[in-house]
């Protein structure tokens, strides 16, 4: 820095003395006045030529992208040494040369070619004062060349990284080093950078970067560089003319579109398309499955629905008093009369053969016929397709078959077999498990009612108990197909054989020619081959209905088909153990009234 210093010195002095040299020529050739001499001296002192100035060059107005406050270039120690400056010291040594003319002209001598001591005075005077300032403007070059210093220590700040994405970044520049411009690929930058003082860095998203540099000669470079596709696909948010963010707006996606997109796709991979047919699958089997469980509870409340309405009429119709019927005929034999709540019934179905009741069960149901014991099974009395069907006759059985005299067609059936469905909500012939299931419930609902469409019956039950349907074995017991009885025999022979599997004992007789009554339903024990029997005999003319039901108790040795001990290997039904049959030589069961003749015969 100082080799920089003193060559300056030394180059503007020796220019200086240069000049000096000239104005003495002039004035040794010429005898004119000084005064007249002076433009010529002037003209005659070789002029410097003019440096540009350095220190505050013209900059270019550049666009204002972040409107940041434009400073001052920057310049280095030695470029400021080196830089000449202005034209001070021409302007200084033209106003001496004049000062002197002047001078000497105010004392008189009027001429200066006479060679007097005032022209050596002059010189001299010039001389000193040429010497002094080269002497002196050493001095105001160190002060001008102590500015950079100040310029340093600002060089020496941090200059500030303003972002629009990340957080506020710090750059530190120094004069001597050279310019940095950080550049971010995902971020298109503009960047306005000064040599001299702290660069400040405006990122934008969605612009192309534009970096203005000042060189030391003043000039402008503008470099435009485009960002990228991978680059703008970062993230970053992109800016609008104003230099807000505008948001990018997601296109809606229509119904269409949205349900096309569970569909395997032409470029879907294998995987998305196993996966998408596996998801449709899953829906078809969902939807169906639903519409299945959906469809069998509505049919079961439709039924159930149905048969309330058509109970409620019988029975309401039922407790009307009607008027007195002929019981018996000229020829003695009995007048059959329509009931009153069998009308409402025949009228919307004539296959109703009558009704059917267990006192505190859902069974209250109308019993129908049909030429085949398949027609109701899954068929209303209104002729609608149901799951629950109705309760129905054996197609075989008669049932009160009355002519149009009102007599009895042909005679009842000996064994009256009514079909019924196990409902899951109890309806039709699914209360009838709980005979199994709850011990007490026979001793609960032990009579069933069961009507013709013109008498009241009313049945005591004396067994119940599990068959095999499709047992051949010598288990087989198909209660369902013995309709009637060749022989007391016969009779008694079904009856015992009930009593043998019946799953609770009771006390209630079975005479041979009490009409029976069999209901059948299925039952889950051996799958679908399981089917649930009660068994159960008219209630005489004046006996209690409820006589020998009371006193039950659990079957210490029922008889099952094959097939139960088969799975159940370590159960056995022993022939041998002690049994009270029906039939002849059975004691019958003691009356009070007969305890009353015993006790006064005492």
């Amino acid at each position: 820095m100082s080799e920089n210093f003193n060559g300056s010195a030394d180059s503007e002095a020796k220019r200086r003395a240069d000049r000096i040299k000239a104005i003495k020529a002039s004035l040794s050739q010429n005898s004119m006045p000084a005064e007249e001499r002076v433009p010529e001296i002037l003209n005659a002192v070789p002029e410097r030529k003019k440096t540009p100035d350095v220190t505050a060059p013209e900059r270019k107005k550049t666009p204002d992208v972040t409107a940041p406050e434009t400073k001052a270039p920057e310049m280095s120690v030695d470029e400021l040494i080196k830089a000449p400056q202005p034209d001070k010291a021409r302007s200084s040594i033209d106003d001496d040369i004049a000062a002197l003319i002047a001078k000497c002209s105010a004392g008189g001598s009027g001429k200066v070619s006479s060679g007097s001591s005032t022209a050596e005075s002059i010189l001299l005077e010039l001389d000193n004062k040429t010497s002094g300032s080269t002497s002196v403007k050493p001095r105001e070059v160190i002060s001008h060349a102590a500015e950079p210093r100040e310029v340093v220590s600002h060089a020496a700040e941090p200059r500030e990284v303003v972002s629009h994405e990340a957080e506020p970044r710090e750059v530190i520049s120094h004069a001597a080093e050279p310019r940095e411009v950080i550049s971010h690929a995902a971020e298109p930058r503009e960047v306005i950078s000064h040599a001299a003082e702290p660069r400040e860095v405006v990122s934008h998203a969605a612009e192309p970067r534009e970096v203005i540099s000042h060189a030391a000669d003043g000039s402008g470079t503008k470099v435009f560089d485009r960002i990228p596709e991978s680059a703008a696909k970062t993230g970053a948010p992109e800016m609008s003319a104003d230099g807000k963010s505008a948001k990018k707006k997601k296109k809606k996606r229509t119904f269409k579109q949205f349900m096309l997109g569970f569909l395997p796709q032409r470029g879907d991979s294998i995987p998305e398309r196993i996966r998408k047919i596996v998801f449709l699958g899953a829906i078809v089997v969902i939807i169906v499955c639903g519409y299945i469980v959906a469809d069998y509870y509505i049919d079961l409340w439709r039924s159930k629905r149905e048969n309330d309405k058509n109970m409620n009429d019988y029975w309401s119709d039922m407790n009307e008093p009607t008027e007195p019927r002929p019981t018996q005929g000229p020829d003695e034999r009995k007048v059959y009369t329509l009931l009153n709540g069998a009308k409402a019934l025949l009228e919307q179905n004539s296959e109703v053969v009558g009704v059917i009741r267990i006192d505190g069960t859902k069974v209250d149901n109308p019993v129908l016929q049909a030429d085949d014991n398949e027609k109701y099974i899954n068929q209303k009395l209104s002729g609608r397709e149901s799951r629950a069907g109705e309760l129905f006759l054996d197609y075989r059985n008669h049932f009160d078959e009355v002519d149009e005299e009102g007599h009895l067609a042909c005679e009842n059936s000996d064994n009256l077999v009514i079909y019924g469905h196990d409902m899951n909500d109890d309806e039709m012939f699914g209360c009838l498990k709980y005979y199994v299931r709850n011990y007490d419930y026979y001793g609960e609902h032990p009579v069933i009612e069961l009507n013709s469409n013109y008498e009241q019956y009313k049945y005591k039950i004396f067994s119940f108990f599990i068959l095999d349907v499709d047992d051949d074995t010598e288990t087989k017991f198909d209660c369902w197909n013995k309709l009637n009885f060749d022989s007391e025999a016969e009779y008694y022979d079904f009856v015992n054989e009930a009593k043998r599997r019946t799953l609770r004992t009771n006390k209630v007789d079975v005479k041979y020619g009490d009409p029976l009554l069999t209901l059948s339903t299925c039952n889950g024990l051996f799958g679908d081959r399981g089917r649930l029997i009660i068994l159960a005999r008219r209630v005489r003319d004046g006996e209690d209905p409820l006589e020998g039901t009371q006193e039950n108790e659990l079957n210490p040795n029922p008889k099952y088909p094959s097939l139960y001990y088969d799975i159940r290997s370590y159960e056995k039904y022993d022939p041998d153990a002690p049994f009270e049959p029906y039939g002849p030589g059975t004691p019958e069961p003691e009356t009070e009234a007969d305890t009353e003749t015993e006790t006064a015969g005492e």
